[in-house]
């Protein structure tokens, strides 16, 4: 019976452990799923959970371009059949309005055939990029179902982290043109193809 006891702590400690690790694969078995990819992707891949380094170009599936977005910042809300292919994280020029940066985004996602844009935690940026905004490309390797296998905002991050301070973006900030943001900014986003 004692042992029984101590067997459900550990059990539960298991059970917990894999559900916070996102998905259970291991790193083989993600490796394996990328052997496939051109010799600049698997060097990016080497330690099998990266999925590639910073970008400057976009290096996923391209997709037609589509002629609308649809906008969401909870992952809950995203469709099933919704499959993320791109994770980006946005950099802002200081003076933006909530205009110009939904322009921006929105126009490099459709650009790269999103139906859907996922936008997660804005923080202020310890640099600023330069005077255009300028999207950086982490991954994924292969387009997977948001609603099965959403990890979070895990990408980027030893970059994301040593970030400033949180600035609000929601709805009422997205798109409105009296919305100024004085300092550059950094956005977590994510793109999604949504088939019907």
């Amino acid at each position: 019976m004692n042992k029984l006891n101590n067997f459900f702590p550990l059990l539960a400690g298991v059970v917990v452990l894999l559900l916070l690790s996102g998905c259970a694969e291991t790193r083989q078995e993600l490796w394996n799923d990328v052997t496939a990819l051109k010799d600049d992707l698997r060097d990016d891949l080497k330690d099998g959970l990266k999925v590639w380094k910073k970008t400057k170009s976009y290096k996923g599936i391209n997709y037609p371009a589509s002629d609308k977005v649809v906008l969401t910042f909870q992952d809950q809300q995203v469709p099933v059949s919704c499959r993320v292919f791109a994770h980006i994280l946005v950099h802002i020029p200081e003076g933006s309005t909530g205009k110009v940066l939904a322009r921006a985004i929105e126009a490099e996602a459709m650009t790269r055939g999103a139906d859907m844009l996922l936008i997660g935690g804005t923080r202020q940026a310890k640099d600023d990029q330069g005077p255009a905004p300028d999207f950086s490309y982490y991954g994924p390797a292969h387009p997977y179902k948001c609603r099965d296998n959403w990890s979070g905002w895990k990408f980027a991050y030893e970059k994301w982290v040593n970030q400033g301070e949180w600035v609000a973006m929601g709805y009422n900030e997205w798109g409105n043109p009296d919305t100024r943001f004085n300092a550059p900014l950094i956005i977590q986003a994510a793109f999604l193809r949504c088939p019907q």
